[in-house]
Formats: structure tokens, sequence, C-alpha cells
């Protein structure tokens, strides 16, 4: 699993760079960052409309494994949570074949709804900031747990440790400052939901709890 989780990671990182490199190459710096989609760009260029309309095709429909990973995450933490009791129990509810049908309607009617109103883009970028906020807490989190729990068992040691957790630690911290620098208004929205979060979490529990 390490194996498989670093060399997926590596590859993915290689082929961002291969295309970003690509396409420095193939167009100038400053239409490079005008322009709102540059593969499309660059296909126009090297074969005119149709290879514009092709590669604008396979980045749609590229889409589609995005649009299913997003849509199980969300599902199954409404399931999570609803089998936690934090939500209604009819949430938590599996079809014949396991899948929480009740939560994916939700996550699937909340989707449309805020694409509807308008509001997918700013909730793109208030996931983005929470992603890497909760990466950042989990790097602290393990830190912590090292320090005060040394001698817990750990079949798996991290290699690098701590110099490898901090340097994650500390790419997340520079992407959080320069999401709030370059976009506050999401940055605000995120911080907000993260200051309700856990007193809301307390109320529910309480509620819940017998």
């Amino acid at each position: 699993m390490p194996r498989s989780a670093f060399g997926g990671v590596l590859a993915t990182l290689a082929i961002y760079l291969l295309v970003n490199i690509a396409l420095m190459h193939a167009l100038p710096l400053g239409r490079l960052a005008s322009s709102q989609f540059p593969a499309a760009d660059v296909s126009r260029d090297l074969f005119g409309k149709p290879g514009e309309r092709i590669i604008t095709a396979l980045c749609a429909l590229s889409l589609l494994s995005i649009i299913n990973a997003t849509l199980m995450m969300s599902t199954r933490i409404l399931f999570a949570m609803s089998r936690d009791r934090l939500l209604t129990r009819h949430a938590a509810m599996v079809n014949v074949g396991g899948t929480p049908r009740v939560a994916m309607l939700l996550s699937t009617a909340a989707s449309l709804l805020l694409i509807l109103t308008g509001t997918f883009d700013l909730l793109v970028a208030v996931a983005a900031f929470l992603f890497i906020a909760v990466d950042a807490s989990g790097f602290l989190a393990l830190i912590a747990l090292r320090r005060r729990e040394p001698d817990l068992p750990r079949p798996y040691r991290t290699r690098g440790y701590p110099w490898t957790t901090a340097l994650l630690l500390c790419g997340c911290l520079f992407f959080l400052a320069g999401n709030i620098m370059s976009d506050r208004l999401s940055s605000l929205y995120t911080l907000a939901l993260m200051a309700i979060s856990y007193p809301a979490y307390l109320l529910v529990r309480r509620r819940t709890t017998p």
C-alpha cells in the first residue's frame, strides 16, 4: 500500500509537470496566463478547430471520473454521520447492493442545487481550502500523537519522520496563506465553517447521546 500510494503520487506529479512544460513550450506566457483552457488553445493551434473540439470532449469525459469520486466521497460522509447519529438515520440505510441510496440522493440533490444557484465555483474554492486545512490538522495530530504516545505499536514507520511530515505541513500552511491572500472571500467562508463546526458537533452529540 505505501509503495502504491507513493508511486501514484509521483506518477501524477510527473504527468502534471510534463503537461505544464508542454503548454509553456507551445504558448507564450502572456497568452498562457490569460487563457481559460490552455490545452484547447494548443490543440487549436496545432490541429485547428477539430483538435480543439476533441481535447475539449476528452476533458469533459474525464470529468465523469471526478464527479463519480466526489459523489462517492460525499455520500459516504453523510452515511457515516448518519450512522453516528449526527444526521437523520434514513441516510444510513443501504440497498441490496450495499449502496447508501438515500445519502447518495441527498448528495446529488445538494450538488444540483449549488450548480443551479451559481454557487458551485464558491463551493469548489471552499472545498479546496478545507481539504488542505484537514490535511494540515492531520499532520499536526500525527506529530502530537507521536510525542504524547511514543511507545504505541506502529507497524509502518514513516521514512524521514519528522522532517517529511514537517515539510508537508509547511506546504499546506503556505497554500492556505496564499489562498487567504488571493481569495479572501472563500477563505473567510471556510474559516467561518471551521469555527462553527465543532460547537455544532458538540450540540448534536449532546442531543443524540443517551
